[in-house]
């Protein structure tokens, strides 16, 4: 969805062996056995052809879960997916297909293109892979995995901006770091993701210092809830807010400094009606989810937004991706 429309145990048995015969020597040395070497910081944990592999098969198992019937659908996204993925994937189950495409199937797609992977070969450990369907949309996917039993999965997913481009990334090889308290860079990602948050609030955004909110989707976000400010007239109020989803964002160095940062946003527009006897009719979408047809009184609609930033070295930050589907609403 555009921003315009605002959608391995064999060799561990051997290590514990080791272990244990260490565990039971008061002195001396074990023949063959050697103190674990460091983590390796330097390098990424996965070849380009293995990352490639990984992302190819999570993203297709990833896609098929859009045309199975709605069980076997929720067993794969809990297989493929994780985190801020998973939610959106099971909130947009929950409002059902597009009108007018029911059951469409996937499209064929270019394969994906494997951007980055994280350096060092502790844990967590993400990839960074771009796709484009057949429609022309390019999109960034970032795979995760928390720990050596838990294998790779679709975090984070969003549809880029026409035009929008990614800073140069260190070399696969190489790898590139996660950056987990924003040393070095202007700005610490978590408060980046706050500040684009309060930005984007009606009818009283804050000031974003660090964020260009120029891309298509703040731009259509804030013109989005003039107009239907504008549209209700003396009927109802508006106030929209988004918050910034704990746990939910994860940022990967970008080549020569800066960073390019995922994160999960949840919008509420809540609209309360004034006194006089009239009411408002929702949305289909809106209807679907609270199961009537008017409201007399207030609205309260949840949509989650993935965002996708960029940091630079110096300068603001901007959003070059995004996707957005509505959760929850509620209404009387």
């Amino acid at each position: 969805m555009s921003a315009d429309s605002l959608r391995r145990r064999g060799p561990l048995v051997a290590v514990v062996g080791a272990a244990l015969a260490l565990g039971v020597t008061a002195c001396g040395s074990v023949a063959g056995v050697h103190e674990a070497p460091s983590q390796v910081t330097t390098v990424a944990p996965l070849g380009g052809l293995k990352a490639q592999e990984i992302t190819a098969r999570v993203l297709a198992e990833a896609e098929s879960a859009a045309v199975a019937p709605p069980g076997q659908a929720a067993v794969i996204r809990r297989r493929a997916l994780t985190g801020p993925a998973l939610a959106v994937a099971e909130a947009a189950a929950r409002l059902g297909p597009n009108p007018g495409s029911p059951g469409a199937p996937i499209r064929k797609s270019e394969p994906p293109k494997v951007l980055a992977v994280s350096r060092g070969t502790g844990w967590p450990r993400v990839i960074l892979a771009r796709t484009t369907g057949a429609d022309g949309a390019t999109r960034l996917n970032l795979l995760s995995s928390p720990d050596a039993r838990t294998a790779f999965r679709l975090a984070f997913a969003a549809t880029m901006h026409p035009g929008a481009t990614v800073p140069a990334i260190d070399p696969l090889p190489q790898g590139s770091p996660l950056v987990l308290d924003g040393a070095g860079l202007t700005v610490a990602p978590d408060a980046l993701v706050r500040e684009l948050a309060a930005g984007l609030a009606y009818p009283r955004p804050a000031a974003t210092p660090h964020v260009l909110t120029t891309d298509p989707f703040s731009v259509a976000v804030r013109a989005n809830a003039a107009a239907q400010a504008k549209a209700f007239g003396g009927l109802a109020t508006l106030t929209r807010s988004h918050q910034p989803q704990a746990g939910a964002s994860v940022a990967l160095a970008l080549h020569g400094g800066g960073a390019v940062v995922f994160a999960l946003l949840q919008r509420t527009d809540s609209i309360t009606l004034k006194p006089g006897g009239r009411s408002l009719t929702p949305n289909a979408q809106f209807q679907h989810l609270v199961g009537k047809r008017t409201l007399t009184r207030s609205a309260e609609l949840k949509t989650y937004e993935t965002v996708v930033l960029t940091l630079p070295p110096e300068g603001k930050a901007s959003v070059v991706a995004v996707d957005e589907v509505l959760f929850s609403a509620k209404g009387a």
